[in-house]
This record gives structure tokens, sequence and C-alpha cells, in this order.
């Protein structure tokens, strides 16, 4: 598990949110993903990331882009870049939980 805080992204470049804190975990590990079948790429490429003080003003979607604010890839050097590959999970305005894809490089 990670606490970090996150820039938003949407799909055509335009920043939604910065310093969004959030909880990053594992998708083999996260209570919420029961069986992970996609066929493609690691596990280890696909974790959750749960906002932690609430939803955000402009909550999550599909296809947004997560980018780290505090941690950087191991592979590249630039921040940690994540993106949300299912539909997102808001649950009683408490938090929003989203399935996302790790992004290396481009």
């Amino acid at each position: 598990m990670i606490f970090t805080t996150m820039r938003v992204e949407r799909p055509e470049g335009v920043v939604v949110a910065r310093g969004v804190a959030a909880l990053i975990e594992s998708a083999a590990t996260a209570p919420t993903v029961e069986r992970l079948d996609f066929g493609e790429g690691p596990a280890a490429a696909l974790v959750v990331v749960s906002t932690t003080q609430g939803v955000p003003l402009i909550p999550w979607q599909r296809r947004d882009t997560l980018y780290d604010e505090a941690n950087t890839d191991p592979e590249t050097g630039q921040l940690a870049k994540y993106r949300i590959v299912a539909p997102v999970e808001t649950y009683d305005g408490d938090h929003q939980e989203a399935l996302c894809e790790r992004v290396v490089g481009g």
C-alpha cells in the first residue's frame, strides 16, 4: 500500500484536479477485486487506486490518467502514471475506487 496524492488528467490532457489524497494497492491483493482475467499483462501492472478524503469535486472517470505526485516510476524516472481501465466505483459519497493499469513511458 502506498499513500500519496494524485494529479488527475482527462484524455484530452486537461488537468481536472491536483493533490487528491489516494491509496494505491496491488489489484491482486485488493479486497474489492475478486478475480482478474484480462489475459493481458502481468497482474503487477494492475492496481486499485482509492481516494482517502472523500469523493473529489470532479469525480474520476474511466480513461482518466492519474499521476502520483510523490513517487516516480523506477523504469522511467518520471512520475508514476496510472490509467483508469474500468468503471469507477463511488461508495455513498465517502470515496471512489478505480481499477488502473500502470503506464510506463509515453
